[in-house]
């Protein structure tokens, strides 16, 4: 492999692993964020926000780990910013669907019984 080739696949490993810490991060912090919403019984359709609130500052620095990734490849840092906006929706996303999977789902009340209607009265003749 020539010194500059193998500059580059260094290069490119130790960006990614600049990634990678950030990520575990977010994903353990949504793991806990889960939990925490089970035993606090957060309904499914507020999980999405509770979950964007609990791992804010873990989502910042994955943010800006995949911001600083694309702009070190040539990517414009307002399509990077938005590439890794989508990609942290994408995460938590995926986080509130499990979420909503395990989540104990609401008790149904049950379906009333039609009741029938009393017979028409008999006209006095």
């Amino acid at each position: 492999m020539t010194p500059f080739a193998f500059g580059v696949v260094v290069g490119l490993t130790f960006l990614q692993a600049s990634i990678a810490a950030p990520r575990q991060g977010f994903t353990e912090c949504l793991k806990r964020a889960s939990l925490q919403a089970a035993a606090q019984q957060v309904a499914a359709n507020q999980f999405s926000a509770f979950a964007a609130q609990q791992c804010a500052d873990e989502g910042a620095k994955f943010k800006s780990a995949l911001v600083a990734f694309d702009v070190k490849n040539g990517v414009k840092r307002g399509q990077a910013a938005s590439d890794a906006q989508l990609q942290l929706d994408d995460y938590i996303a995926m986080s509130s669907e499990k979420y909503e999977s395990k989540a104990p789902k609401a008790a149904q009340s049950p379906t009333p019984q039609p009741v029938q209607a009393a017979a028409p009265a008999q006209p006095d003749n």
